[in-house]
């Protein structure tokens, strides 16, 4: 009977460790929620503790992410002429508090939002500049501007962003 009562003690105390300890990996971001509430944000990688039942870890991507349209966005230019752009993206989580509080952790959420100020920033840039100079001449300095403008915004949500491009730009037939 003592044999049964040890070993169920010893199971109980197996089970309570492996549901407290977790590892965050050197790709990704951790934050530990006691009641729905932030407790504490990892950013090193590693084996860490948590109360189980209690507390819960959701992790996020600290790697460079791509936002990259499907489609290419028409704007139009000081001439009044349209001209189709690809463009693409790249950023990352820099704060994952500020990103939670701001997107509720949600990627899609995030995405939306960074292609709103890009695009917005786009339309602006566009519509002061000729159709030759988007095609051949500016296309750089837009890029840098527009990754300059769009980072300030995206520094608010906890994102950074590293790199905009300008794939294609090219008149509509």
């Amino acid at each position: 009977m003592r044999a049964i009562t040890i070993l169920l003690g010893a199971i109980v105390v197996i089970a309570l460790l492996a549901f407290s300890l977790f590892t965050v990996d050197q790709r990704q971001y951790a934050i530990v929620f006691q009641w729905g509430e932030i407790k504490r944000v990892i950013t090193e990688p590693g084996l860490d503790f948590k109360w189980p039942l209690i507390q819960n870890v959701r992790y996020f991507d600290r790697r460079i992410l791509t936002l990259d349209n499907p489609e290419p966005e028409r704007f139009i230019t000081s001439e009044k002429k349209n001209v189709l752009v690809d463009s693409y993206i790249k950023w990352r989580i820099v704060d994952p508090k500020l990103y939670y509080i701001s997107v509720q952790g949600d990627e899609a959420r995030a995405r939306i939002r960074l292609n709103q100020t890009v695009n917005a920033g786009l339309r602006e840039e566009f519509g002061k500049k000729t159709v030759h100079d988007v095609i051949s001449g500016e296309r750089d300095k837009i890029m840098e501007l527009m990754r300059k403008k769009a980072d300030v915004d995206a520094r608010t949500i906890g994102v950074e962003i590293v790199d905009v491009r300008l794939k294609r730009v090219e008149l509509p037939v």
